[in-house]
């Protein structure tokens, strides 16, 4: 007879239901909430890049309007400087900077093409799910 009332009385109960229901559940919501930091990561890092890179095609152009002549390993240098110091503070082992002056077709003016390749830290590294690569690109003319 003690048999069946133990049984009866696990049917009825409820005490370990609520730590089985987070047991299934948390997974999913650790993984949206990791997945949330994520996107705001890389918003942030893309917001960044473009905005570093911006930043680089003003001080070309006011710089030609100063009438300094300036090289392209000085406008590298000066993104770099300004991807790893605040308030940007990207890794710069995560960071990739190529100027390059080109042939403009426009006579008495210069080209650069500013490119940023950037790789942001991942949270979801642990479960096997890399960073997008943000890469930006600029055209710069100056005469």
């Amino acid at each position: 007879m003690t048999t069946i009332r133990f049984i009866r009385r696990l049917r009825t109960d409820n005490r370990g239901s609520t730590i089985i229901e987070f047991a299934m559940l948390a997974p999913i919501i650790f993984g949206l909430m990791l997945g949330v930091l994520q996107v705001g990561l890389q918003m942030h890092a893309s917001n960044a890049v473009r905005s570093i890179v911006t930043e680089s095609a003003r001080y070309t152009m006011v710089e030609y309007q100063k009438d300094n002549d300036i090289t392209t390993e000085q406008i590298e240098s000066r993104m770099l400087a300004l991807a790893v110091n605040p308030p940007y503070g990207l890794s710069i082992d995560n960071v990739t900077v190529q100027v390059s002056q080109v042939a403009s077709g426009i006579t008495g003016t210069r080209r650069y093409n500013m490119r940023m390749t950037y790789v942001p830290q991942g949270v979801l590294g642990v479960l096997g799910i890399g960073s997008p690569t943000i890469v930006v690109n600029r055209p710069v003319y100056v005469s």
